[in-house]
């Protein structure tokens, strides 16, 4: 238990150094609050199943349709089925759209599927203190009360955290984490003086992905 709650503390120090500038005090927060649970989740519309695919089910004209662009202008890079890339160990497509002159300028985002990891597996007390876990609740409260920019988002998955600094989607399912980074870009000046809603770009990509019912 000892090591369990060292473990606890250096993980949460090593999330609180990648966005020092979004930290809030979380003094007398109750961390076994589990309010935020959704209480209307039935069941996943997806399983995690070894060898899956992120995005099977998300095409690049739903991505065209999301962003109001053209389709031609949408890259699925998928592992299981770009020959020129290993399948990862972590179901993971990544998405660009081809915007300006040169690939510095396009729009990239991700999916990936975390699966969730035993108390008696490797690393188990450390993905426990993560929220990627079986114990799961105190860690992603702790995370929701760590930053600033972080809210629940109700009714999705088993719980669900828009992180805004990161602009990264976290869906709670049964047995995994999904993560949806939208599709952006900060140096393309013309995508930032858009001022797309991020948020319901990632909720759009995880339900047209199939994850979402």
């Amino acid at each position: 238990m000892i090591i369990k709650k060292a473990l606890f503390a250096l993980a949460s120090l090593a999330i609180l150094s990648a966005c020092m500038g979004d930290r809030k005090t979380i003094v007398g927060e109750d961390l076994s609050d589990t309010s935020f649970v959704n209480k209307n989740f039935k069941a996943n519309a997806i399983n995690y199943t070894e060898g899956m695919s992120a995005c099977s089910e998300l095409s690049a004209d739903e991505i065209a349709q999301i962003y109001q662009v053209s389709v031609s202008a949408v890259i699925i890079d998928d592992p299981l089925t770009n020959p020129q890339r290993r399948a990862t160990s972590t179901p993971l497509c990544s998405f660009y759209i081809k915007a300006g002159a040169d690939d510095y300028q396009w729009l990239r985002g991700s999916i990936s599927v975390e699966r969730e990891i035993g108390k008696d597996e490797f690393m188990g007390d450390v993905a426990e203190a993560t929220g990627s876990g079986t114990d799961w609740k105190e860690a992603w409260k702790l995370k929701q009360s760590m930053y600033e920019s972080t809210e629940w988002v109700p009714n999705l998955g088993m719980a669900a955290l828009w992180h805004g600094q990161q602009n990264t989607l976290e869906i709670k399912f049964e047995g995994y984490t999904l993560k949806v980074h939208p599709l952006m870009n900060k140096s393309n000046p013309q995508e930032v003086a858009l001022n797309r809603d991020y948020k319901a770009a990632a909720i759009a990509m995880a339900k047209s992905a199939g994850f979402l019912n």
